[in-house]
This record gives C-alpha cells, structure tokens and sequence, in this order.
C-alpha cells in the first residue's frame, strides 16, 4: 500500500494538459468595501480561459483572498507580520479587561495576536462557524478539544481508520487520565447507532480518512450523535473548505492541520479548531493555559497559502482523479482507493459531500511481481522510479 498527494508537483504530463488553463488566470476587477467596524475589506474576482476557477464556489474563493485593514487610509497590500510578544496598555486597567476579555485587543501573544485574528476570523466564515482558534499544530486542535471538553469516565468514540498520532493520543496518553476510547468502521452506520447508545462524550472521524480514502456520511452520523447528545469532532483536514464544510453538515467542531494543503508550501505548522459556540465551553482558555497557541509566523505564512487554496484545490483534484484512473488499468497496481473512481464504495457519498470533487490523495496498492512478496522493496522502487520529479516525503507537511 502507498498514498500519494498530487498537490503542485504532480508529473509533467499532467501539467502539460492542465496547465496552461491554470497559467492564464488573471485578475479581473479589484473591489474594496468599507464595514461597519472601520475595517476595509478587498476582494478581486478572477477570470480564467477554460478554467472555472471554483465558479461554483465563487464565495469560497473571495474570503480567501479577503484581507482586513484598519486603517482609514494608506495600508500596506500585504498583510504585516507582527512578531511582538507583549503589548503596551496604558494602565492596570485596560491591562486586566483585555487579559479578561472584556476589552478588544492584545496583550500576551499566548492569549491571541493580529495574524492569528486575520486568519482564524477567514476560517471561521469559511466553515460557517461561531467559534474559531489556532494552535501550534493540528495535534494542539485535537488535544484541546480533549482537555477542555472530557474529565475522567468520559467514552469517546474513533470512527477508523483515524491519523495514527490521534490513536496514539486516546489509547495511550488519555487512558492514563480514566478517558475510554472505543473504535468502530467510521462507514458503518448501524455500528455508529449501537455504539451510540451508550451515550459517549465524544466522537471523532476524519472527512477523507488516513491512508485508505473512505469517505463516512458526515450528515447521516451527525443526526445519529445529536439524538444522543454526542458531541462530533471531523478532522477535515484532507478535504480542507475547499471541498467540504462539516458544521454545515451538522458537525459540532472541526479541525484541521493548516500545515498540510491551507498552508501549501512546506513552511508552517499549524492548527484549526472552529465549532459552535453550545460547545465550545473552555476551549480558548485551554489553549492559552496549555501554550498550545499558535506562532505569527505561522499564521502569516499561511495566511498567504489561503489564498491560493482553491485554484490549488481545484486543480490538485483533477490532478489526482487522472493520476487514479491510469494507475487503476495499469497491470502492476493492484488497486487503487480514491473517492472518484466509480469503484470506490463511498462515491456516491463523496459526489455528495464535496460536489464533484475528491480531494488530492489517493492510495496505491502495488501488485506483487512474480518472485518478488516484499512490499517494503516493491514501495522504495515505486519511489525512485517517481524520483526527482515527485520527491518522497513521511508526510505532507
């Protein structure tokens, strides 16, 4: 088994046949607007020759690119990076009421700081959400959400396959806390409803799961979880905005690891927790306590990233559904799992939940060459055959 993300490096042959579409993309007509807070918000609309550039998701691309200034004048066209770690304020007053949160604006860097505000207000909209915060990483997400929301004898339960540091974290390190973890097929909804009924704390699934590309019914189990009063956690970190947006499902949260496909370019870590605010409780406080926040580096270099997202998206996609169908009639690939092949058994869920589009990863299973059993060997020649035009990387970002 091997997976494979078609993100901006895919083969040449496949850039020859879509690239040129992708390389006349051109912005059209710049807008800006005033809100009713003093902030300028700018926008640009994008034309492209045989591209659709997400037309159908037109409002997806414009927060995107959305950029906030507060100045009533002259701002600069990128957005500042602000690296300070504490604040001057003008007394022990305003000091408390913005450390409490009675007053906006920033104190300690732990507690929030301006890149972190642009980018998590974007990706709050983006996901339809009350509530939104970064973290130092996807992981700080998924372990805030444990902290702030379980206590000892609290059941949750994992719809597998799930990332394997998240079945590190349940099996092992909460255990120790008295947090039970049970694991049922993320696909099989009459295990979802038997599960269920024991009433769980929490459940948790991924939108594309990690390695094998199942797709679950987000909208079918989030109905399940609310008849029980089970709060659902989606990793969408696969999927991304771009293709699907789980709290508008039902989800009760969502994270993400920006570092992957938000961010795109190899240089940030990062995390996403955003939700409803029925939910939400400690959150924001566990993540200032804990020093899970996030870096303003961080947060800048992926705030660039956004807003490319869904040009990349698009185009990763179609990438991969290319990549996938070849690989399928190939005689020395056993099988092929990704969610837009016909033959996958979530298709039908996935044409649903993201609109025609199936993500950039895909997972190859190679056949075995007659004398050759050792897949370890089969899976290295695969990568050096791919090598330097696809380099092999133990992660996405």
């Amino acid at each position: 088994m091997f997976w494979w993300d078609l993100g901006s490096q895919g083969p040449n042959s496949f850039y020859d046949e879509f690239g040129p579409n992708q390389r006349n993309l051109v912005i059209s007509r710049t807008e800006t607007r005033s809100c009713d807070d003093g902030a300028i918000v700018s926008f640009a609309s994008f034309r492209a020759n045989g591209l659709h550039a997400m037309a159908s998701h037109g409002d997806i691309s414009r927060k995107c690119i959305q950029s906030r200034h507060h100045s009533s004048h002259q701002h600069p066209q990128a957005e500042p990076l602000q690296l300070t770690g504490v604040w001057q304020v003008a007394n022990t007053t305003q000091s408390d009421a913005l450390l409490g949160g009675s007053e906006p604006g920033f104190a300690y860097r732990r507690d929030g700081h301006p890149n972190a505000a642009t980018l998590m207000e974007i990706l709050r909209q983006l996901h339809s959400a009350d509530k939104a915060i970064l973290t130092a990483q996807g992981m700080s997400a998924l372990a805030a959400v444990a902290m702030a929301l379980l206590k000892p004898g609290d059941e949750v339960v994992l719809g597998q396959p799930v990332y394997g540091r998240t079945n590190l974290l349940f099996a092992h390190d909460l255990a120790r806390w008295g947090i039970q973890a049970s694991s049922i097929a993320a696909n099989d909804l009459s295990q979802w409803r038997n599960i269920l009924k024991t009433k769980p704390r929490l459940a948790i699934l991924e939108t594309i799961t990690n390695p094998r590309m199942s797709v679950p019914d987000i909208e079918s189990i989030a109905r399940l979880c609310r008849e029980q009063n089970t709060i659902l956690l989606v990793d969408n970190t696969f999927a991304t905005p771009a293709l699907c947006r789980p709290i508008e499902l039902g989800a009760d949260l969502v994270m993400e690891s920006l570092s992957k496909f938000v961010c795109g370019h190899s240089d940030a870590m990062l995390g996403l927790l955003c939700g409803r605010s029925d939910v939400w409780d400690r959150i924001d406080a566990t993540v200032s306590t804990f020093g899970l926040a996030s870096s303003p580096l961080d947060c800048w270099l992926t705030r660039r990233g956004l807003a490319t997202l869904p040009l990349r998206m698009e185009q990763a996609c179609k990438n991969a559904y290319r990549v996938a169908t070849l690989l399928s009639e190939d005689p020395r690939v056993a099988s092929v799992d990704y969610p837009g092949l016909p033959s996958h058994p979530q298709h039908d869920i996935a044409t649903r939940q993201f609109d025609n589009r199936y993500g950039n990863m895909l997972c190859v299973h190679l056949a075995n060459p007659p004398g050759d059993a050792n897949e370890v060997n089969m899976a290295d020649r695969w990568i050096q055959a791919l090598a330097p035009d696809i380099p092999f990387c133990p992660s996405l970002g």
